[in-house]
């Protein structure tokens, strides 16, 4: 169940539009259910401890074939969690080969490069770095 199958489910006045007919609700499972607070922290931590990537990552990703798989973004999630630990907001995260540029605030990729575009060696608006 979603945050928003959760949010639905909770507030019955409300009618999705483009859900289907007319006044028709959708249909959302465990409808009659209402989620209690401890499944909504669940989730809530289950969406958190993701890594986002804004749109300029997505494209830096597939056009320089940065290979990304589970376990890098393990590893790059670490690194997000150890540097929020310390206060920081704008980071370098360097993982074998590829070099990324985060907010960890929001924990979002900004910008990914490979080894081929590290030849400048110069990262600026970054307050902090850490090797994963």
């Amino acid at each position: 169940m979603s945050i928003q199958d959760l949010y639905r489910a909770g507030s019955a006045s409300i009618t999705p539009s483009g859900a289907g007919a007319l006044g028709e609700r959708p249909s959302i499972g465990k409808a009659n259910q209402s989620a209690g607070p401890e499944e909504f922290q669940k989730i809530l931590r289950q969406e958190e401890s993701k890594v986002s990537m804004s749109q300029h990552a997505e494209t830096r990703i597939r056009s320089r074939e940065i290979p990304w798989s589970p376990a890098l973004e393990k590893r790059v999630m670490g690194g997000i969690e150890a540097l929020e630990a310390k206060g920081s907001r704008e980071a370098l995260i360097l993982a074998d080969d590829v070099a990324f540029i985060a907010n960890i605030r929001s924990k979002t990729i900004v910008t990914a490069m490979d080894r081929t575009q590290l030849k400048e060696r110069v990262f600026t608006n970054i307050d902090s770095a850490v090797l994963v």
